[in-house]
């Protein structure tokens, strides 16, 4: 017991923002149905949601979603997706975003509570792109493979 109360201890002061019951959770990515994107590698996934890149392949502007940093589909998004940039934690996304505003270079994306949100700005949001802890409806959105 004390093992893991130390481990929770550390975990909160060094700034991780994941914890065991994070450990299990997963996502998928979501793009409009009528993206011609069927799948992304990791790097690419990051630099869309980091906007380092700003236009899909047909032309149109990306625009990222992210959930609340709270979220444990965040956090797993964060270590799966972002960490190949460096940022496997929310706190570094975070300082990267105030480093880029303060900069006057870009601004974080919108963020949403929950799945059912991420989907309504995905659908109203033409080049959108955002993340969920389940599979959609399908017809709703579309789910993209993630490659290594």
């Amino acid at each position: 017991m004390r093992l893991v109360v130390a481990a929770l201890v550390m975990s909160a002061l060094l700034g991780s923002n994941v914890t065991p019951a994070d450990d299990d959770r997963t996502f998928v990515v979501v793009v409009g149905a009528d993206n011609p994107v069927p799948s992304l590698k990791r790097g690419e996934l990051a630099r869309l949601f980091l906007k380092k890149t700003s236009r899909w392949s047909d032309g149109r502007e990306v625009r990222p979603v992210d959930q609340s940093a709270g979220s444990p589909v965040r956090s797993a998004f964060t270590r799966t997706v972002l960490s190949v940039e460096g940022m496997g934690k929310i706190s570094a996304v975070q300082s990267f975003w105030l480093q880029q505003v303060y900069s006057g270079k870009s601004t974080p994306p919108p963020v949403k509570p929950a799945d059912a949100e991420v989907i309504a700005f995905i659908t109203a949001n033409p080049g959108a792109i955002g993340y969920v802890g389940a599979a959609p409806a399908a017809g709703t959105v579309k789910v993209l493979a993630i490659k290594d």
